[in-house]
This record gives C-alpha cells, structure tokens and sequence, in this order.
C-alpha cells in the first residue's frame, strides 16, 4: 500500500498541512521542518504530484457544501446566501451531513467544497486539494494548497461586547458550545479576556449549541445562586434557558439577564426578546461562495470579508 501523506506528516511529527506546505512549496515552513519532512517522504517513498495525479476530469457545476447536522437556523441562513450565489453563476449546491461527505469528496463529485464541519479529516481535504479542487473552510483551522479560509473573529467580538454592555453586571456566567467548534472555542477565550479585563470570576456551563442544553443548565441553576447575567454561546441556548427559568417562576431580566450569539428569527419572537449579537450570515455565505466560484473560473479566490455584526441590545439584557 502506497503512502500517503497522512504517513509523511506522522513521521515527520508535523501536522498534515505542515506537510503539504512543505511538499508543495507554500507558507511559511522553515528549511529546518522542511528538510525533516523531505528525508521523511523519501524514507516512505512518497511523491506528492502522484498523490494529486487524479485530476478533474469533467466539470460538474456542482459545489459541495458540507455542514455539520441540518437543524440549526445558523446553517439555513448561510445556505440560503450561498444558494443565492450559485444561481447568479449557474452552479448547483451539493448539501451533505455526516459520513457521506467523506465520499463525495473522495469520489470527486464536485468542482470545489465548502466545508462547515469540524469532523471531516484533514487528510482528506489535503488529498482532495491537492487533485487541483478549491476548498473554503468555515469555523476551521486548516492550511493547504488551495484551501482559503473564512473565520469570524468571535473572539474579539463577544470581548468587546461584554466590556461594552449598557448595563453593569458584577457576576457574569456563560454556557459554552461544543468543544470541536472553532466558533465556540472563540467565543469562550473572549469571555474569558473580557472578565480578565473586568477582574470578575469566569463562571462557565458547557453547553453544545442546542435548546436542550439551555433547559438542562436552567434546571441546574435553580439549585445555585443565580449569575447577574449569562452570556450563552448561541441563541437556540439562551432561548431553551430563557424558558426553563420562565417555568421555574423567575423573571428575566430582573432575577438574571440572558443574550445570545447569532440573532436567529427565535430572538424577536420570545419573552422577554433576546439581547444578541447579529451576524449577516446570509451575506457571509454567499461571499463565501463567490470567492469560491471565482477560484473556478480564474484560480484565484475572491477576498472574503470579515461578516458584518452588531450588538442588538432587547429587553433581556
């Protein structure tokens, strides 16, 4: 069985895009790594350009976009821009979630990918990059010949708003996201910048992004002594939390403050409605998408912007 450079990055004791980096003459690896990684690709008998030989052989006009799970509102809002984008250039979107996306990938089902999920291998995206195909990567850390990136800088941004709330809160708690997202590990370092700078105790809850996970953390709050304000990671848990104190007899703001990340439709619809942070993911996705249509027609990817955002200050908070 050939290498693969899955094999390289391993003996080497460097990532996989490190690898590739290195292999393919990109970014920024000193002579020292590089020389490492060549003696190790030599020592497996590995050849780079074998490896990206199965290039295109017809075009698909399709673009695949994979995500992790189809339930969130996040997802259907970046979708809709991205769909959006497609059919202003005569292209198709390829939607898939879970194991299947590893396939269409490896079979070469599309022109490009996008990919929103944190599960599917480097490896992967490296070999496929590597047969000449354009990645985006969305709420993901990963480097590569043709791979382009696009992050919100969620760090920054809920540091800025906790410093900046209209309100004086001394006791402030959040309930995270899943560990695996890049946007939630975000979110979590500014919370915790920001009560640094504020020298106030960080009080964290892990969470995963859902409504349940508020409902749980709710009915675990009624037997503590309740935060000033909690700051949740997403609004689907600051919704399921707002609604289990509601069902407990608590008041909202008055026993505690509640605000959100994301500003889905929920947010307005809710009682008291929900203090949040707005992103333009409509707007974000189908920039996402032009630059990714750019790189087919031109091999070039369009700059992509960082997404537009906002405090939306309500009743809640």
């Amino acid at each position: 069985m050939s290498a693969t450079i899955k094999d390289v990055a391993k003996l080497a004791g460097v990532s996989i895009s490190t690898a590739s980096c290195a292999l393919n003459e990109k970014g920024n690896v000193s002579d020292q790594l590089k020389d490492k990684i060549f003696k190790a690709a030599k020592k497996l008998n590995y050849h780079p350009n074998a490896a990206a030989k199965q290039l295109k052989t017809k075009k698909t006009d399709n673009i695949g976009v994979f995500i992790y799970g189809f339930s969130g509102p996040v997802f259907s809002e970046v979708l809709e821009g991205m769909n959006k984008a497609a059919q202003e250039e005569g292209y198709n979107l390829l939607v898939s979630s879970g194991s299947l996306s590893e396939k269409i990938i490896n079979q070469r089902q599309i022109d490009g990918a996008i990919i929103f999920d944190s599960h599917i291998k480097d490896e992967v995206l490296i070999n496929y990059s590597l047969s000449n195909y354009p990645v985006i990567l969305l709420d993901r850390d990963l480097e590569g010949d043709n791979i382009s990136r696009s992050i919100i800088n969620n760090q920054e941004i809920v540091y800025n708003f906790i410093l900046q709330m209209q309100k004086k809160y001394q006791k402030i708690a959040m309930i995270t996201g899943p560990n695996d997202s890049y946007n939630a590990l975000g979110r979590l370092e500014g919370y915790k910048e920001a009560l640094k700078t504020k020298n106030l105790q960080p009080i964290i809850y892990k969470g995963d992004f859902t409504y349940e996970s508020g409902i749980a953390i709710g009915q675990k709050l009624t037997k503590e002594d309740l935060p000033d304000l909690m700051f949740c990671a997403n609004d689907e848990t600051a919704i399921g939390l707002m609604e289990e104190m509601k069902k407990q007899g608590y008041k909202i703001p008055e026993d505690m403050a509640i605000c959100g990340f994301d500003n889905i439709l929920w947010t307005r619809h809710v009682e008291p409605q929900l203090t949040t942070i707005a992103i333009n993911h409509t707007e974000w996705g189908h920039d996402v998408a032009k630059s990714l249509i750019n790189y087919l027609k031109t091999s070039k990817f369009l700059e992509i912007g960082d997404p537009k955002h906002e405090v939306i200050y309500r009743a809640s908070a």
